[in-house]
This record gives C-alpha cells, structure tokens and sequence, in this order.
C-alpha cells in the first residue's frame, strides 16, 4: 500500500557539510558526522534520473565545493530539475555560474537583518542580474526559519523580500526536536497564527507558510535525501542515520525508504517532530 502512495520524485543531495557560519536556528554545530565534500563522479553514480528534481543543499554551503556547477550541469544534462539553498554569501562570487549552469532555482536562507547585509545585497544582484540578462531562471526564494527570536523581525523581512521582487517566501517552523540549543525556541501556537495571518497581509501568495504536520509527513512522500558520503538517509535531520548506500537503483532507495516510512511513527525523532 504505501508504494502505491509514496514514491518521492525528490533527491535531495548534500554536497558538502562544510560551512563558515554558526547559525543560531542550526544543529549542524552538533552533528558528528566529518565535514566533507561528495566527489563528482560518485555523485553520478546516484539514481539521478530516476527523480523530477536534484536539490544540491544539506548541512553545509553548496558554494564551496569547487565543482558544484559540473553537477548541476549533469543534472540538467539528464533534463532533470536542479535547484539549490544558500545562506548567500558568496553569491556574488558564482553569479555567472549561477545564470550559465542553467540552474532552476535557488532558495536563499535569511532569517534574521543581524548580520546578512551580504546575503542581502547578493539576494538583490541575483535579482537584478536575472533582469538584465532577460532570464527566467533561476527562480529566487527566500527561506525563513521561525522561532522566538526573530518573532519580531519576520513581517519586516517578508514585506523587504516582497520588495525586492523575489518569487517567492517560504517560512518554515523551527526544528528543535534535538541538537538545537536548548535556549533556541519555538513560538507558542498563538503566535503562529497571528504571525501568518500578518505575513499573508504583506505577501500574499508569494508567501508559502507551514502545513500541518502529518505522519507520515510530506518529506517522506517527496524527498530522499544523501549525504556528502553517498550514504542514503530518510531525512535531512535524520543525517547520521544511514540507510545504505546511495549509489544503486531506485527501487533499492525506495524499499529501504518505505521500510522506515512504516515504521516512523514509533520513532523517537519523528513521533516529535512537527516540523
């Protein structure tokens, strides 16, 4: 039954876990797992053409591997969807890359006004850019982490990215079932509603808020995800457990992920997470 109903078209891919920021909302700073960065040519020993979308973002800044635009290349070469995250730093040092790699989308993480003044001006010369090349792609998103402190920020930060003309302005909960810092917090059910209901006022329909978590949830329908290592896991934030290695069919990615699937709500990450 849940073959019938769950085949992700999703592969998410971390091609490296390396990164020069110490984000406040991030369990990356307490994951065990070494820092690294996954080679080319196992990364094309992945199922790639087997899914609808390659998304090159994990634990770390896709921006510093040195080869990540040869993989989105090779990605597009197999008429699959290529997207990628940034926290936006160094934007501006690949924007040609970005345009000529033919990368379809990419999903800027700003959380917060304090420290992002790069993040912020490489998010408006992607836009400008993409207007003077007479470019539709990539589609430019922004991703916003919610939590306590930054509760007060967040109209400001959609109405400022609605101004700049972005796509789009995915809020996500904050994950704080494990590895966060335990004086990182999430707002009260109350302050969830009236925050959406303030940032949907701004932004209309650029703004994407968080659905209601299911189990099973929408990640496990959609996404699989693969560590810098080949390594195949359920989630993102289940990043240490593995479920074998990434570098066979489909359908061997599959049984192993259903077989989890089946069993996650006994789970203790997952029973927890409402992200």
């Amino acid at each position: 039954m849940l073959s019938k109903l769950i085949r992700p078209e999703i592969l998410q891919v971390e091609s490296t876990n390396d990164c020069f920021l110490n984000c406040k909302p991030c369990m990356r700073k307490h994951l065990e797992r070494p820092v690294g960065y996954i080679d080319v040519e196992e990364f094309k020993k992945l199922p790639l053409s087997s899914f609808e979308e390659v998304c090159l973002h994990g634990w770390g800044e896709p921006l510093l591997h040195p080869e990540l635009f040869e993989m989105v290349r090779h990605v597009k070469s197999l008429g699959i969807k290529a997207s990628m995250g940034t926290n936006g730093f160094l934007v501006n040092e690949k924007i040609d890359e970005i345009f000529s790699s033919g990368l379809d989308e990419i999903s800027f993480g700003i959380y917060s006004f304090e420290g992002r003044k790069k993040a912020f001006d490489n998010l408006e010369l992607l836009i400008k850019e993409k207007k003077e090349r007479n470019s539709d792609k990539p589609t430019v998103f922004v991703d916003v982490t919610i939590f306590r402190d930054n509760l007060e920020e967040i109209p400001e930060l959609v109405k400022t990215f609605v101004d700049m003309g972005v796509d789009g302005i995915v809020l996500h909960r904050l994950f704080n079932v494990y590895k966060v810092d335990p004086d990182v917090e999430y707002i009260s059910s109350k302050e969830e509603k009236s925050l959406f209901k303030e940032v949907k006022k701004i932004g209309g329909k650029k703004v994407y808020l968080p659905t209601k978590h299911l189990k099973p949830c929408r990640i496990a329908f959609h996404t699989m995800f693969v560590t810098w290592e080949c390594m195949q896991c359920s989630c993102v934030y289940l990043s240490e457990e593995y479920l074998g290695d990434a570098r066979t069919d489909y359908e061997t990615m599959l049984r192993r992920h259903l077989k989890f699937v089946s069993g996650m709500r006994k789970h203790e990450i997952c029973r927890r997470c409402f992200w």
